[in-house]
């Protein structure tokens, strides 16, 4: 029996619930980052069915998932703290959504926007007779009893379902927003009408601040009945050693410089002196931003901690990309499409024995019309994601040739398509040629990089739109496209930071190899943007194994013995030519002429590189 008992006050209402979360100062966080909702569905109070689906996909099963997702994401019988994004709901979702948690054979506390929804609805919702094994329902505030500060019937709100749920028994507590957001809130639902205290859920091991989107923006020296000045003054009184977050439900436009002071602020000075994180669950926002301190931020769903207690951040994981400023760590969802991802949260101390990582992303599953990706499948690398991001990012000058669009396009394309060559070989060649290295594709915004990353793509973009050039579908040959009347393969490579003479070098090395490989046109540029155009000359330094000439009569080690390293070899043809003439088929592009003369020229330029 779970026992919850209610303290309401003038500024926070404490509900105490007689539950352990955590286990070693961390507790399992499922965030979901929901397609946005239609504001014709908000002010309906409509259902929403694609959020729907994928919920109770997520904590029952179903939509071809035979059972809960979440117990494959998240396996074990430890407590689950699952969030969803404001307005995430409607009233007409809750029956669905409430059978799907009492089905749960774990632990669960569930967050989660809905409405806009009549106070009507909520009250009758709550005076509703429940038997046995049904959900036990409250309110977050006093209603009727002698210090009341209830909702109208008549007017909405925008609130939040808090459930909490153990195997056998499920309560859902109904908490209301308590600020309007002013550009669309405030004009499209006027009627709404909002809460007057700041909901505390007090478990037995932490303490937890549901609050929803607008509600954490005030800042408490600004604002003193704000509801961060308010979480301030409910932990005046508890133990500086006992775990806090702040969960946000959030339906905000991804990166916003109000948002990452609000963060700050929690972190920095109402959570400061205990441990304390804020995790976030806002809809999917895609769009990009080419400064990566705001890029960083991605669609803000993720869970953030203090810098000072994790100075060099948390690493990238495939699931998660980390978020690293002057006051906060942590990580954020890496993809900015509708996805539901589930990792380990831990309040620290953090090390190479207790953990590293604010948020230990695990697990991601996309989310479609249907609900839940099918089937469930381990995350993918990151390259193709942050590939296509870069791509977005630094599309080029808008006067230049439509060319690169298209073929920023026809990247893109491959990358979903998933065909050879992969993401991470597509980056590899670019920045590295047909040597050895493997890059982060995280490490894109560094200013070396980024900036040799450019031109390459852009170079590899205009190449891939001309006629008779394809994607090469073999994973063991180098280059990332295919001239399809001479079988040459080409490839693009901006290098970073080798020289002209560098470069060569690696080339000819590869030239060196024996085995029968297409010819090889490589489009490339050093790190000063020069490079020594033709055939690849072996230099004296290039094979040292060669034996001397027969006519020497060397015998001994010098003799060439059949099948060892001295062996006679084949020699690659490979040929090189500069990314400039490239870069003139698009940046010299003049709208209203066709750009076949330089497309031409490019092209007789590659076919006459080898003989």
């Amino acid at each position: 029996m779970v026992e919850i008992t209610d303290q309401f006050g003038g500024r926070v209402n404490t509900i105490s619930i007689d539950l352990n979360l955590t286990v070693g100062s961390k507790l399992h966080v499922c965030l979901a980052q929901l397609p946005k909702p239609l504001i014709a569905s908000i002010t309906a109070d409509v259902s929403r069915p694609v959020a729907l689906a994928a919920a109770v996909q997520l904590l029952a099963g179903g939509g071809g998932h035979a059972g809960a997702a979440l117990n494959e994401m998240a396996p074990g019988n430890e407590a689950v703290l699952v969030v969803f994004p404001e307005l995430a709901f409607a009233s007409p979702d809750w029956e669905a959504l409430d059978a799907a948690i009492r089905a749960s054979a774990r632990p669960l506390v569930v967050i989660t926007g809905f409405g806009a929804t009549a106070g009507g609805w909520i009250l009758d919702w709550a005076a509703a007779a429940t038997g046995g094994g049904q959900t036990l329902r409250r309110l977050a505030w006093d209603q009727e009893g002698a210090g009341a500060n209830g909702i109208a019937r008549l007017r909405r709100v925008n609130g939040g379902w808090c459930w909490v749920h153990v195997p056998g028994e499920t309560h859902c507590i109904t908490y209301l927003k308590t600020v309007a957001e002013q550009n669309v809130e405030a004009v499209e639902l006027p009627d709404l009408q909002f809460g007057r205290w700041v909901t505390h859920l007090r478990f037995n091991d932490i303490d937890l601040f549901p609050l929803i989107c607008a509600d954490m923006l005030q800042l408490p020296g600004d604002h003193p009945d704000s509801a961060q000045a308010r979480i301030g003054e409910a932990l005046q009184g508890i133990a500086g050693d006992r775990p806090a977050m702040v969960v946000g439900s959030l339906l905000q436009h991804g990166y916003n410089i109000n948002w990452v002071r609000a963060i700050d602020s929690l972190l920095v000075h109402v959570l400061a002196g205990r441990p304390g994180l804020v995790a976030l669950a806002n809809v999917a926002d895609e769009k990009v931003r080419a400064s990566e301190a705001e890029d960083q931020w991605r669609s803000l769903t993720g869970v953030f901690g203090k810098w000072d207690e994790l100075t060099k951040g948390q690493a990238n994981l495939p699931c998660g990309r980390r978020v690293n400023t002057a006051g906060v760590v942590g990580a954020v969802i890496r993809q900015c499409d509708p996805m539901v991802t589930s990792g380990v949260a831990a309040w620290g101390p953090y090390g190479p024995v207790d953990g590293k990582f604010v948020w230990h992303t695990e697990m991601l599953c996309p989310i479609d019309v249907t609900g839940l990706a099918v089937p469930l499948a381990l995350p993918p690398l990151p390259h193709a994601c942050e590939i296509a991001r870069f791509l977005r990012r630094y599309p080029g000058d808008p006067a230049w040739s439509p060319r690169l669009g298209a073929g920023n396009a026809a990247i893109a394309a491959h990358l979903t398509d998933g065909g050879p060559p992969q993401a991470a070989q597509i980056l590899s060649a670019l920045l590295h040629g047909p040597g050895p290295g493997a890059t982060d594709p995280d490490a894109l915004h560094e200013v070396a990089q980024q900036q040799a990353a450019e031109f390459g793509f852009h170079a590899l973009a205009t190449l891939a739109t001309l006629e008779g050039t394809a994607w090469q579908g073999d994973a063991a040959k180098q280059g990332q496209l295919r001239q399809d009347q001479s079988g040459r393969h080409l490839l693009v490579w901006r290098d970073a930071r080798k020289t002209k003479a560098q470069m060569r070098a690696v080339l000819s090395v590869w030239q060196q190899q024996g085995d029968g490989h297409p010819d090889l046109v490589v489009l490339a540029q050093s790190r000063f943007g020069d490079i020594d155009e033709g055939v690849v000359a072996e230099a004296r330094r290039d094979d040292f194994s060669s034996a001397p000439v027969a006519a020497a009569g060397a015998g001994g080690g010098l003799a060439p013995r059949p099948a060892d390293y001295t062996a006679p070899r084949g020699r690659r043809r490979l040929a090189v030519v500069s990314l400039a003439h490239v870069a003139s088929v698009y940046a010299d592009y003049q709208p209203g002429v066709d750009d076949a003369p330089l497309v031409n020229a490019l092209q007789a330029r590659i076919g006459a590189a080898l003989p």
